[in-house]
């Protein structure tokens, strides 16, 4: 059974927008070094992007839900960051370049999960693995393709003239969202309130547990950059850490649309628990890891565990949500393990700067595990 226009028409927009979101990012601490900015104001710039992105996602979703409508959100959401690149490019000021990343993670924010919420609704669920993993790979290729336009064209025009080429793709993909229809009339009655802490309560036990086994999963996730300053201890090059995440990405976006059909076949949650020992193995490695190769190889198996884990989860995610709250439950799940990755960055970079990266990445790996049991010892009977 092939996938409907709908779902080609989401990863290319997506595809479209990584590109212009990543042709821009690994030139932003350049900018504002050039602006007389050092590095505690770009982990102040960072940190309020990032937060924003997080605490938007269940707005988005709530927002959707009550509407009962997907593409008004998808427009304000993408439309922000392509409408709005001129700030950027013609920033003076750190405060400038602020206020771009606030306007550019609210639009990511406000997106994330009417657009999830649309890919389940676009497809039946026998084809949620390949849906979810379609657009995935194609989202990873975009982050894949822009920063080596951005290494192509740095040369020839400069940051600036990066940042005005970076408006293409961007409003590309604003102009494909116009193609994109909602997926079936909703018609379905608006959730409570999703900022009633009342709320959760009356999700489905199912979702509330698979919310409590991520959160704990969550604190495990340490940012991917200390996966590259861990190759670099063994012993990489910078230039060799840069190719092997460029690699890392490309291994990513080809293997996730196989791994989503192969969700379907065998079962979502397979696929997700899967996602689980994957992540864990992977840090065990990188904890006890003596040798470059043997790092790179770990960062090619970790390539496997994303592609694995990040559609699979996505898509099982959607099969324990009742259609009136399926983009509020969604977004609540962004929101919530997006808060708990600054924590989980913050205890891994404390424990290997005072106890060295074995400790940090077992425990990492310990934290896996333990969300890896719980999440077999759920009771819920059905296999999606």
């Amino acid at each position: 059974m092939r996938l409907p226009p709908q779902v080609y028409l989401l990863g290319l927009v997506s595809f479209l927008m990584d590109v212009a979101s990543e042709m821009v990012y690994p030139l932003l601490p350049l900018l504002l070094t050039s602006l007389g900015a050092g590095a505690g104001v770009l982990g102040l710039v960072e940190g309020i992007a990032e937060a924003t992105a997080s605490l938007f996602k269940v707005v988005g979703g709530g927002i959707s839900d009550r509407l009962a409508q997907r593409k008004p959100l998808l427009l304000l959401g993408y439309g922000l960051p392509a409408l709005f690149r001129p700030i950027l490019a013609l920033a003076q000021t750190p405060g400038h370049v602020l206020l771009y990343r606030f306007l550019d993670r609210t639009g990511k924010g406000l997106r994330t999960a009417p657009r999830d919420a649309l890919l389940a609704e676009s497809v039946d669920r026998g084809a949620l693995g390949r849906a979810y993993g379609l657009h995935r790979g194609l989202d990873t290729l975009g982050a894949t393709v822009g920063p080596f336009l951005a290494f192509l064209l740095l040369p020839h025009l400069g940051i600036r003239g990066v940042f005005w080429i970076s408006a293409i793709p961007a409003l590309l993909a604003f102009m494909a969202l116009f193609w994109v229809k909602e997926a079936k009339p909703q018609g379905v009655k608006a959730p409570p309130s999703p900022f009633r802490i009342t709320y959760l309560g009356t999700l489905p036990s199912p979702y509330r547990r698979f919310l409590l086994v991520s959160s704990i999963f969550a604190l495990a996730l340490s940012s991917n950059a200390f996966l590259l300053l861990r190759l670099k201890e063994l012993g990489l090059s910078q230039e060799a850490v840069t190719l092997a995440y460029t690699g890392y990405n490309l291994i990513y976006a080809l293997l996730s649309y196989p791994l989503g059909s192969l969700a379907d076949a065998i079962g979502l949650r397979r696929v997700v628990a899967l996602g689980f020992a994957l992540y864990a193995l992977v840090y065990l490695g990188f904890a006890f890891a003596q040798s470059a190769l043997g790092g790179v190889a770990l960062l090619l198996l970790y390539a496997l565990y994303s592609a694995a884990f990040e559609g699979a989860s996505r898509a099982y995610l959607a099969t324990l949500i009742p259609q009136e709250a399926k983009a509020t439950a969604i977004g609540l799940y962004h929101t919530v393990v997006g808060i708990l990755l600054l924590p989980a960055s913050l205890i891994f970079g404390f424990l290997w700067q005072s106890y060295g990266p074995e400790l940090a990445f077992g425990v990492g790996a310990g934290l896996a595990l333990l969300a890896l049991l719980f999440f077999l010892l759920d009771g819920r009977r059905a296999r999606p």
